[in-house]
């Protein structure tokens, strides 16, 4: 299993790297793709990042997931920029997964895919993604659609954690979980509830 996670102009850094984290923790591949001719790329709140490789060079076969985080610009930029329509696009109707959170479902309208499936969003931004079912719920997977999306970035934590889930397995899910101290923090929160 091999993933990409596009990177766009002023995306929503913790969104974007964690997911990046917990699947090299759990022995996935994911390349960090830059959709701009520089490697360096800026998120939302002005970190720095290096890409892996660039949207030009790489081998779109070569994958079995598309990730887009959410932020502005960057859900914008990637929603108007037809290349990454046109692999979004290609990537699902070759019947591969694609997972968005916070304001990047934003591309998946613009792809014309929104409206077969159900999904979530960032609160607000379902006005302009009109999911087939929208749901409140902080991570949605569509099995038939083969789509995950979430919330925002408090919810990317879910978010990457059920991708491992669907790529490395409940056993790995559940490791990272335990590692992280996820499994201590949702015991605690239980615990004071």
């Amino acid at each position: 299993m091999r993933a990409m996670i596009l990177l766009g102009r002023g995306y929503e850094e913790v969104e974007a790297l964690t997911v990046v984290d917990w699947f090299r923790r759990a022995g996935l591949e994911i390349d960090m793709v830059s959709v701009s001719d520089e490697l360096e790329t800026v998120g939302d709140h002005q970190i720095h990042i290096q890409a892996d490789k660039r949207l030009a060079e790489i081998d779109p076969s070569d994958y079995d997931l598309i990730v887009t985080p959410g932020g502005m610009p960057a859900s914008k930029q990637l929603a108007e920029d037809s290349a990454v329509l046109e692999l979004v696009q290609s990537h699902h109707q070759a019947g591969k997964w694609l997972a968005s959170i916070c304001a990047s479902p934003l591309i998946l309208e613009a792809a014309g895919i929104a409206s077969e499936a159900e999904g979530t969003c960032y609160p607000g931004i379902e006005e302009k993604v009109h999911f087939k079912e929208h749901k409140e719920d902080l991570v949605v997977v569509d099995e038939e659609a083969k789509l995950v999306t979430s919330r925002g970035p408090a919810t990317a934590t879910y978010f990457a954690l059920r991708l491992v889930e669907s790529f490395a397995g409940e056993e790995a899910a559940s490791d990272l979980k335990q590692a992280l101290l996820l499994d201590r923090v949702e015991a605690s929160l239980v615990d004071h509830a």
